[in-house]
């Protein structure tokens, strides 16, 4: 006669087994629609992979960087950053969340946290780290301690007032240092929720902004002739 095993009978790591394999296969789905350029999928497959309730820590820091690879394709980066954060949170030895860290603040322009970043990639990444974290340090050097607004707030340089507007209000509630989701975490907010600050007080005002624009312009003008 065969006796039922009851559940609770079961050992808790092998009750979790499926439950990994099951955030394994929407990590799966999520690398097939990052492929696919359909990054809003992959941004709901990886978030469905870490509601399932697996216990698997390094996982978890995989799932939360590869959320912010989503993130970054889609030009949202002060949320790949928190996600690298949070990610690291979980798993500090996973390399691939500082890397994509130190890409989000590339493209957002916040240069003094690109170059810590890529002090601590460079001795384990190639001469293309190298050499970004050089750019940086020149940057630095010079006086770049402004981020680019417009990449911040997630818009572009055609976004309207309400546009703007309606980045900054989703952004400074997500990034409110209250709402970090833990202490681990919390300095990061409090930066973010700065720099989307920063940039919306410039966005918002249409001299500012006319001003801001004229100078960015003027920098690409200079980069133009001085390749």
């Amino acid at each position: 006669r065969t006796t039922a095993v009851s559940p609770r009978q079961i050992p808790r790591k092998s009750r979790r087994c499926p439950l990994r394999e099951e955030a394994e296969e929407l990590k799966i789905l999520g690398n097939q629609k990052f492929h696919a350029k359909s990054y809003e999928a992959a941004l709901k497959a990886y978030a469905d992979a870490l509601a399932v309730d697996f216990d698997d820590q390094a996982f978890r820091a995989v799932l939360h960087a590869n959320k912010a690879a989503a993130l970054q394709a889609m030009g949202r980066f002060c949320e790949a950053v928190m996600e690298c954060c949070i990610s690291r949170t979980f798993d500090k030895t996973y390399i691939r969340a500082l890397q994509r860290r130190a890409d989000a603040y590339l493209s957002m322009g916040d240069w003094p946290m690109a170059m810590k970043d890529l002090e601590e990639l460079t001795p384990h990444m190639g001469e293309d780290c190298a050499a970004k974290l050089r750019e940086a340090q020149r940057k630095v050097k010079n006086g770049a301690t402004s981020c680019e607004h417009y990449a911040v707030l997630g818009v572009s340089g055609r976004a309207t007032q309400s546009q703007v507007s309606k980045a900054y209000k989703s952004l400074a509630l997500k990034f409110h240092p209250d709402k970090a989701s833990c202490d681990a975490v919390r300095p990061a907010s409090e930066a973010l929720f700065k720099r989307v600050a920063e940039a919306y007080a410039v966005l918002k005002d249409a001299s500012k902004r006319a001003s801001y624009d004229a100078n960015l312009a003027a920098a690409r003008l200079r980069r133009t002739y001085s390749m």
